[in-house]
């Protein structure tokens, strides 16, 4: 009964001190986590067009679409994530009606690094760069160069997923020779993220 007298009266001050261990280490994600997210699109429809076309003639095809984003990220310390953002779209417009006609088709691939450093509330600051090609079947190529900075909210429905609203500033840039063509302004999304190895991160970092 002394044992377990004692066992109660040490238990308050057991639980403050992993409390105070907790805030010592306070952070919304922990080094040693991944950041995951993306989103893959596309769609194949047949096409019927007389609206579009010279004289008004019937043109009959098929589109095809695919679209690829992602964003993947490693935190080298507390809070603080760098990553690779992937953006790939392929497009295929075939007129079927002409089977003389070769299909017209376009890409677009841009790649750069990003930086995310996150508060204790689940505000978060974001930043990243990114260069890449837009081509087209009939021989066109252009430069693409993008840039942006951001504020989000990571609102976590469990251990390891967020969702994210996202508000940012978007500097775009097409060039091709001495012609560009570049659009800045803000920017509204929403995001879903995953948190690889956050909680065991978590859980290393009280042990250290």
């Amino acid at each position: 009964m002394k044992k377990l007298l004692l066992l109660l009266l040490l238990l308050p001050s057991f639980v403050i001190a992993q409390e105070n261990e907790s805030f010592m280490f306070k952070a919304k994600v922990k080094h040693g986590s991944i950041l995951i997210g993306g989103t893959l699109s596309g769609f194949a429809y047949k096409t019927s067009d007389n609206l579009f076309t010279a004289n008004g003639a019937q043109e009959d095809g098929r589109l095809i679409q695919v679209n690829l984003q992602s964003k993947n990220g490693y935190f080298i310390m507390n809070d603080f994530a760098v990553g690779l953002n992937l953006n790939l779209f392929h497009e295929n417009t075939k007129v079927t009606s002409d089977p003389e006609q070769e299909p017209f088709k376009e890409t677009y691939f841009m790649a750069g690094p990003f930086v995310r450093y996150y508060l204790d509330n689940g505000v978060f600051g974001e930043a990243g760069a990114s260069v890449g090609k837009h081509n087209f079947s009939d021989g066109f190529q252009s430069n693409l160069l993008e840039g942006s900075v951001g504020v989000g909210y990571a609102f976590f429905f469990n251990e390891k997923f967020s969702i994210e609203p996202l508000l940012s500033f978007r500097y775009f840039r097409q060039k091709k020779n001495d012609q560009i063509y570049s659009t800045f302004g803000p920017m509204v999304g929403v995001g879903f993220q995953a948190y690889l190895l956050r909680k065991r991160a978590h859980v290393i970092k009280i042990g250290l």
